[in-house]
């Protein structure tokens, strides 16, 4: 069982007393919870929505951007699988760009998916706190989908970009 694998579990474990800390890691399920609400508030209702220039997005924004990112990847990995394609390519490039060599002073993320933060703007968040949570969160979301797909050479690719990410973000970490 990999580093990622056995965080997934864990997870999963804790989940069963608190739903909210699954939010954005499940890949199949809505995200609920406090910043659900977050997210909407600054889309149009309560004096946030009355401010003309869009927000700088916050964490909450960034986990739901990447909540949003890796059920896209997934689905175009799924979709070139479907279509006769080799899934890996996909989830390769994506690794590619979520774990850069050397990771810079910026933010990674897939060049082909929008931007979570305004381009050219300054991030909002620190990319040293945020690159390996934001590299964590894919991995434990992409480690979900090697664990739920009943295809095994789909599962593993899944699986080997979870844990690439895992390994990144650890690395970050420090």
């Amino acid at each position: 069982m990999t580093l990622v694998s056995q965080a997934a579990t864990l997870l999963q474990l804790l989940g069963r007393l608190h739903p909210e800390a699954l939010d954005g890691i499940r890949p199949h399920l809505p995200v609920l919870g406090a910043t659900r609400h977050l997210h909407l508030a600054g889309h149009g209702s309560g004096p946030a929505g009355l401010n003309p220039q869009p927000l700088p997005p916050g964490a909450a924004e960034l986990r739901l951007a990447v909540a949003g990112t890796v059920g896209a990847v997934a689905n175009a990995a799924i979709i070139a699988r479907l279509s006769g394609g080799d899934p890996g390519i996909v989830l390769t490039e994506v690794g590619d760009d979520w774990c850069p060599t050397p990771p810079g002073g910026r933010i990674p993320w897939p060049r082909h998916w929008p931007l979570p933060w305004p381009p050219g703007e300054p991030y909002p968040i620190d990319p040293g706190y945020a690159t390996p949570a934001v590299q964590a969160q894919a991995a434990l979301a992409f480690q979900a989908y090697a664990s739920g797909v009943a295809d095994e050479e789909l599962g593993a690719a899944f699986g080997a970009l979870a844990e690439r990410l895992g390994q990144a973000a650890l690395a970050n970490a420090g």
